[in-house]
């Protein structure tokens, strides 16, 4: 029970501590208590032989030391890096009982996006997969590389875990690990109000992306002064996902009176003068995701050909891989 306890701890640790992108609400859960084995499907592993160490966490009672390292240093949207995060006995005499290695991972948008991310590639050695009630909601996954009862460290001994992921969207992180152990003195279990946590939320830099837009009019002949609608698809179409949004931009041509807009949830229009401008936030613009967004225009009061062209950018400098289809063209006649 005490996993359950601490994974009550972790949500709690991770509101406070991880209240980024579009994480949703994380909530209190029960962790189920199990043998921890290797999981047969997440894959060969190959631990690197060097790591950048870039956190640690020393508990308020000196005895133990966490320390996040990875391969890489610095993560990048599409690239496989490895994680190893230990736990060090400092005491020079004592050895400490019931040591655990626990964590979770997590990109910019968490569980909450569609797909989640980061995608596990493998697991280390001795580290299995947490089940889904020990996963908080900002995290994809998440893994456990001791035994249930934890391990006895002896004086100045390490016990690390490794896993390997791989980011889906730029953006800050939500990796979490964590280690449980038993005051040698006292016995008294440790570890519980996140004494020896290291909650990490570097930024993974964006990958290139494929945003696209398409466009039509709700009729090609639209009567002199009356309304019609605009109606646009924003897609990514991959491979990752965006971080810090799509704008998307229709400066409306002469003649057109702007009324007004309907949208996915999420999606936020202003209009100032004749242009139109929206925002497509990350949760709803992730690999493969697509959003529709439609303006009500009224026609000129004579006739005559009206050409519309909309487009969308990234809000925060990411690459298009095809600039090309990020505009549309919309032709109509009013009658």
């Amino acid at each position: 029970m005490l996993r359950a306890h601490f994974t009550k701890m972790l949500v709690a640790t991770s509101i406070a501590l991880a209240s980024v992108g579009c994480a949703g609400s994380d909530r209190i859960t029960n962790s189920t208590q199990r043998d921890l084995r290797p999981l047969a499907a997440s894959g060969p592993s190959t631990t690197p032989t060097s790591f950048v160490s870039f956190a640690t966490k020393t508990s308020p009672d000196g005895y133990i030391t966490v320390t996040l390292s990875s391969a890489l240093g610095q993560d990048t949207a599409g690239v496989n890096d490895t994680f190893m995060w230990s736990a060090h006995n400092n005491s020079p005499t004592l050895s400490i009982s019931g040591v655990t290695l626990g964590s979770s991972w997590g990109d910019y948008c968490g569980g909450s996006c569609t797909p989640s991310t980061p995608t596990l590639i493998s697991l280390g050695a001795g580290c299995a997969g947490q089940g889904a009630s020990e996963i908080p909601p900002s995290a994809k996954f998440g893994a456990w590389c001791t035994p249930l009862t934890g391990v006895t460290l002896s004086p100045g001994e390490t016990v690390s875990g490794t896993v390997t992921l791989r980011p889906g969207s730029g953006g800050p992180a939500s990796y979490i690990v964590y280690s449980l152990y038993k005051d040698p003195v006292t016995g008294q279990q440790k570890g519980l109000a996140g004494e020896a946590a290291i909650h990490d939320s570097n930024p993974i830099a964006p990958a290139a992306v494929d945003e696209q837009l398409t466009g039509s009019a709700s009729t090609g002949a639209p009567a002199v002064g009356a309304n019609f609608d605009y109606n646009f698809q924003i897609k990514n179409a991959g491979p990752w996902g965006t971080f810090g949004g799509v704008t998307f931009t229709d400066v409306l041509p002469a003649g057109l009176t702007y009324v007004g807009y309907t949208a996915a949830a999420g999606i936020t229009c202003s209009a100032v003068g004749q242009t139109v401008t929206c925002q497509i936030p990350d949760h709803i613009n992730q690999n493969g995701q697509s959003s529709t967004l439609s303006l009500t225009v009224t026609a000129p009061s004579t006739v005559q050909q009206i050409v519309n062209t909309a487009s969308v950018a990234f809000t925060s400098p990411q690459t298009d891989l095809n600039t090309a289809n990020n505009t549309t063209t919309i032709t109509v006649v009013s009658k």
